[in-house]
């Protein structure tokens, strides 16, 4: 026997092994990924709507309650400042209101602003009121201002007495500088509330310096 027979004697097993374990490789079905990938199936098991549905359910009510009871607190300061102020909630209740908030300027209240809405306040409901009721009053107002807090104001109001609201607030945040960008976001807010259209704000870009 040759060398070369001996040759082919001893790689046959191992060459007809290799062809064998190929041809079962392509006779075994391609395996599909799962549409997640590689994420465990108990942790997929935890989106089952099912399941995330009674923790929806109770974020919503917890939400509920949390905007109930800041709408309370809101309706409760309200009715201190009307105590303080004097008045009813009518149109110059809702004007001295609107300069109460108008005082703040970041954390404090600003001196020269509390100066101003002395002023207006007196001149808009003929009462002696001295520094202390606005401030008090103003101490009682709503720091945190949604883009719906001012609405109740608008109820039962003309054009004009919501402008005299506004101009009076924008009154008393010009009496210190220009106004921050904080203070044309409140009254962004106060215009909205009072329901005034563009066609009431018409030369106020004059107004407003930069």
């Amino acid at each position: 026997m040759t060398r070369f027979s001996l040759l082919l004697r001893s790689f046959a097993p191992t060459a007809l092994g290799a062809a064998a374990t190929a041809s079962r490789a392509i006779a075994d079905p391609i395996v599909e990924q799962p549409a997640f990938g590689v994420f465990p199936t108990g942790l997929l098991d935890g989106f089952d709507p099912a399941q995330l549905l009674p923790w929806v359910a109770g974020c919503i009510a917890v939400a509920a309650v949390a905007v109930m009871i800041g709408d309370r607190l809101r309706r409760r300061r309200r009715d201190m400042r009307q105590a303080i102020l004097g008045l009813g909630n009518g149109p110059r209740f809702r004007a001295v209101d609107a300069i109460c908030h108008a005082v703040w300027k970041g954390r404090k209240i600003e001196g020269e602003r509390l100066k101003r809405a002395l002023e207006i306040a007196r001149a808009t409901t003929d009462m002696d009121y001295t520094a202390d009721h606005i401030r008090e009053a103003a101490a009682r107002a709503d720091r945190v201002h949604l883009p719906l807090s001012f609405r109740w104001m608008r109820e039962g109001l003309t054009d004009a007495e919501k402008m005299v609201i506004f101009n009076s607030t924008l009154s008393v945040l010009l009496a210190d500088a220009p106004l921050t960008h904080a203070d044309r976001a409140f009254l962004g807010r106060l215009t909205r509330g009072l329901g005034l259209k563009r066609r009431h704000l018409r030369n106020l870009g004059r107004l407003l310096p930069e």
